[in-house]
């Protein structure tokens, strides 16, 4: 198990000083994912800057960032085609 911290950035950083453990990179980015979603529905402090969560290893890299504003991102662009 490793400690993970999950850092809100949007023109500022707000900072996770409790982090939580997951066995994976996976599950930690899964977690940053559902937080993201509960962050959507909170106001930006600075609308000029995209929201994030950055997910930082105990080691003190950065595993990946997650968008909070999903059509500010590509990651809200289908991947794959319907087919009739």
């Amino acid at each position: 198990m490793a400690r993970y911290y999950f850092d809100l950035k949007n023109g500022t950083t707000q900072r996770d000083h409790a982090g939580l453990e997951f066995g994976s990179d996976a599950e930690a980015i899964a977690r940053a994912y559902a937080m993201a979603d509960e962050a959507r529905m909170r106001p930006a402090s600075h609308h000029s800057h995209e929201r994030h969560i950055c997910i930082i290893h105990e080691d003190g890299h950065e595993v990946t960032r997650v968008p909070v504003d999903v059509t500010a991102s590509k990651a809200s662009t289908p991947r794959f085609k319907k087919l009739p």
